[in-house]
């Protein structure tokens, strides 16, 4: 039986805890794998440069978490506003630089060709989903995504994604995203941007 009972919006002294999740969450990734060759190094990598992402969202977005009934987080989403040029975080440069030692060129060729396709039209964009190993089933994931939508919806707001792989793109089709074109990514890895329109105006 689920017990959740509760989503609710992130709090700053939270960040720590929504990072691990996200750097867990896509340590398998073959993206990941190439960003972080090392098995044992990625793990920390991921976690410090999610760190400086999820910090960005609670400013320029929003995080919402899903609760088990103890109060522990069993998952999260990641959005950013995008209703113009998200700005880089402060002293991205050189907190990336912090963050991945002799990996960050990868991770700046690998923003690079993300920031060379941007959404054309105002939007918000999930950019993280991630949930504790425990949600063995998709049951987390679709209850944060149908909250947040159900907000979007309400307010006549249009929602873009990346999708790495194929259960990420069946995933967010089931919610009425549209593929798109593919970006191709540095190291032969290809991504699918997702788009769902703002409900039509009755």
């Amino acid at each position: 039986m689920n017990r959740q009972r509760v989503i609710r919006r992130a709090r700053y002294v939270e960040a720590t805890i929504i990072a691990k999740l996200v750097a867990t969450a896509s340590h398998e990734l073959p993206i990941a794998a190439w960003l972080v060759p090392d098995d044992q190094q990625r793990m920390i990598v991921l976690t410090d440069v999610a760190r400086i992402w999820v910090e960005h969202a609670l400013f320029f977005g929003e995080i919402e978490i899903a609760l088990h009934a103890t109060g522990a987080i069993a998952g999260t989403t990641v959005w950013f506003h995008r209703n113009g040029q998200v700005p880089a975080p402060a002293a991205y440069r050189q907190r990336l630089t912090v963050a991945c030692r002799e990996h960050a060129d990868r991770f700046i060729s690998l923003g690079a060709a993300l920031a060379a396709h941007p959404p054309d039209t105002p939007c918000q964009q999930l950019a993280f989903v991630a949930v504790t190993d425990d949600q063995t089933d998709n049951e987390t994931t679709e209850r944060l995504l149908a909250h947040h939508h159900t907000r979007l919806d309400t307010h006549d707001s249009s929602a873009y994604a990346l999708a790495c792989n194929d259960s990420d793109r069946d995933l967010l089709s089931r919610y009425g995203y549209q593929p798109g074109q593919q970006i191709h990514l540095p190291g032969g890895h290809i991504a699918v941007p997702m788009w769902r329109p703002a409900p039509p105006q009755a």
